[in-house]
């Protein structure tokens, strides 16, 4: 079969990062072969994007506070995750769907695409925990201040990263680290919306918009709802068939210890989101979805 019949069944979207990633330089972790560059690169051009929508927020009257810099943290995150999603889901959607599958069993063409999905995910990771956690966190003769959830939020990154690192070096269970991002991130988009309309509504300059406070209680409405349907009617599964995929079926391609060590995480994420889960439950029945009675709590 000739490369160009190949290339036809290649997903568009993934042409796209297939293409990013081959004109990447290459540097490799020793041992491996895992591209470093791509999630520098990605963790670069985040966190200028980052710096970009804090200024645009300055521009059009946002106040030089710690709400301004979160709200344009929450821009960044809607990026990375309108872009990180398109390219999960055809990733999911072209090969068999068995999380602990080798990676050898898959085309070239999947398997860069798999090295620059998850290579620009842990750019992320790196872009997020450098800039919230050490340069917005920096107090002058002190170093970088934290609080208790930043401590949580960083070790969810270092987790997270090792997960998709550790799957890149076994070559196999990137389907299952696919799977768990694509369920935990699908609400990310709407979720951080919410966030920057909550900020806004605290500015001087939309003190007069009338409409904020509308399109905060229904865009909380409708993130309660998809939070719900994500964590409690589709996530329990997902980790569970990832969970016995992983520690029943997959053991000849994933090291038993790695499914393990991994279980702390897929199931960490779930559990953690359990008291999300209740605030959006009281949103619902609280709003106007439910009852006709606008929530204007936070949440």
């Amino acid at each position: 079969m000739s490369t160009a019949t190949k290339d036809t069944k290649i997903p568009t979207i993934l042409k796209i990062w297939i293409g990013l990633y081959r004109s990447s330089p290459k540097i490799y972790l020793p041992g491996t072969d895992i591209d470093i560059v791509f999630s520098l690169r990605s963790a670069f051009v985040l966190s200028s994007l980052r710096i970009i929508f804090r200024h645009v927020l300055y521009y059009f009257g946002w106040d030089q506070s710690s709400d301004t810099i979160f709200a344009s943290a929450c821009l960044t995150s809607i990026c990375h995750s309108s872009l990180l999603l398109p390219g999960l889901l055809a990733m999911l959607l072209s090969q068999k769907y068995v999380p602990s599958a080798k990676l050898q069993d898959s085309p070239q063409w999947y398997q860069e695409a798999m090295h620059a999905l998850l290579g620009f995910c842990t750019g992320y990771m790196i872009y997020d925990s450098f800039m919230g956690y050490v340069v917005e966190a920096w107090q002058p003769g002190v170093g970088p201040v934290l609080s208790g959830d930043d401590w949580m939020f960083l070790g969810h990154h270092i987790l997270t990263t090792l997960y998709m690192t550790s799957s890149r070096w076994v070559k196999a269970g990137h389907i299952s680290a696919m799977a768990l991002m694509y369920n935990g991130e699908f609400s990310a988009p709407i979720m951080n919306v919410h966030f920057v309309l909550e900020k806004a509504m605290e500015q001087d300059c939309y003190k007069g918009a009338t409409w904020l406070p509308t399109l905060f209680t229904y865009n909380e409405q409708v993130f309660s709802l998809l939070y719900i349907i994500c964590r409690v009617l589709v996530s329990p599964f997902v980790i569970g068939h990832v969970t016995y995929d992983l520690l029943i079926r997959g053991r000849k391609n994933v090291p038993l210890w790695l499914s393990i060590c991994w279980m702390p995480m897929c199931w960490g994420v779930q559990f953690g989101s359990i008291p999300w889960i209740y605030t959006c439950i009281d949103t619902l029945k609280n709003g106007p979805l439910m009852n006709g009675v606008g929530a204007h709590g936070e949440l």
